[in-house]
C-alpha cells in the first residue's frame, strides 16, 4: 500500500482532531482541511462539527476538501452562518478546550513558541509574512495547541524563533504543542520537547539533520500505518482532487496544480 508524506501526515493530523467538539479549518492550509474532513468522515459527521472561517459557517454536513470553492462548499448544509465580531466575542470564549485547529507556522522552537510573522534574513534584516489572525487568542482556548510542518528543517524548527507571536504554553501549566511533520511527530512542553513517533522509512540520521539538538529523539516509537479503509476514504470521498498535495508543491509546479484544482472544481455540484 503506497501512502505518500501528505497522506501520512493527514492520517496523523485526523487523529489529534478526532476528539475535539469544533474543528476549525483554517485560512490557505489545505493539510488541516483535509485532516479535519477526514475526522469528520471517520465519524461519519457524529463527532466534531467543522467552523470555516472564511465561509462564517459551522456544519455537520459531510463534504469533500475544495480549494477555490471552499468557501461555497461549507455553506451547503451549514447548520449556523454567523459574523466575524460574533465568533471572535461570544463563541471562540466558550469553546476554550473544545475547539483545535492545526496552524502552519514559519518557525516553531522547542518551547513551542510560534512565529507566523517575520523572520531573520542573512543580512540582519527581517522579511515579512502575511501572519495569522487571532493566533494569540487560538493558543489560549486549544489545547493541546497543534502545528504541522510540511518539510522539517532547522530553518523552522529551531532552538529560538525570531520573534514570538505566541507562546501556548505560557498559559497552560500542563499543556503540550504537538507538531506534526513530513518525518514525525513531536511533544513539546514545559520540561521539554521530545520525539512521540517517527513516519515509516525515517532513518536516525534524516531526523537528527532536520530537529533541534535539545530535542529528545530517544523515543522508538513509529507512526501507526493508515488503515486500509481510512486510506479509501481520504482517497475517494474526502480528497479525491488531491489538495492535500498542495503544500509540498512550489513554483510553477504549484501554480499549475493551483489551476488545474479550480478547473475541476468548476465541474462539480455543490449540494
Amino acid at each position: 500500500m503506497n501512502v505518500t508524506t501528505a497522506e501520512q501526515m493527514v492520517w496523523v493530523m485526523a487523529g489529534y482532531l478526532a476528539d475535539a467538539e469544533v474543528i476549525q479549518l483554517g485560512l490557505s492550509s489545505p493539510l488541516n482541511q483535509v485532516a479535519a474532513l477526514l475526522a469528520h468522515h471517520l465519524a461519519d459527521g457524529r463527532g466534531p462539527a467543522i467552523e470555516d472561517p472564511a465561509a462564517l459557517t459551522l456544519t455537520r454536513a459531510l463534504r469533500m476538501a475544495h480549494f477555490a470553492r471552499g468557501e461555497l462548499a461549507a455553506q451547503c448544509g451549514a447548520t449556523r452562518s454567523f459574523e466575524a465580531p460574533e465568533w471572535i466575542v461570544q463563541m471562540m470564549p466558550r469553546l476554550s478546550g473544545r475547539v483545535r485547529q492545526f496552524v502552519r507556522p514559519l518557525q516553531i522552537d522547542v518551547r513551542g513558541r510560534i512565529n507566523t510573522l517575520q523572520v531573520r534574513t542573512r543580512d540582519g534584516g527581517w522579511r515579512r509574512f502575511a501572519g495569522l489572525a487571532g493566533l494569540a487568542e487560538l493558543a489560549d482556548i486549544c489545547q493541546p495547541f497543534l502545528c504541522y510542518l510540511p518539510r522539517q528543517d532547522r530553518r523552522a524548527f529551531v532552538e529560538q524563533v525570531d520573534f514570538i507571536v505566541s507562546d501556548p504554553l505560557a498559559h497552560h501549566a500542563g499543556g503540550q504543542v504537538i507538531l506534526v511533520t513530513d518525518l514525525a511527530t513531536f511533544v513539546m512542553t514545559r520540561e521539554g520537547a521530545r520525539l512521540a513517533a517517527r513516519h515509516p522509512g525515517v532513518s536516525d540520521q534524516a531526523l537528527a539533520d532536520a530537529t533541534p539538538p535539545a530535542v529528545d529523539l530517544g523515543s522508538n516509537a513509529h507512526t501507526p500505518a493508515i488503515p486500509a479503509e481510512a486510506l479509501a476514504c481520504l482517497r475517494e470521498r474526502v480528497d479525491p482532487l488531491g489538495v492535500r498535495n498542495l503544500e509540498f508543491l512550489s513554483g510553477a509546479e504549484r501554480h499549475a496544480a493551483i489551476l488545474g484544482l479550480a478547473e475541476r472544481e468548476r465541474t462539480l455540484t455543490l449540494d
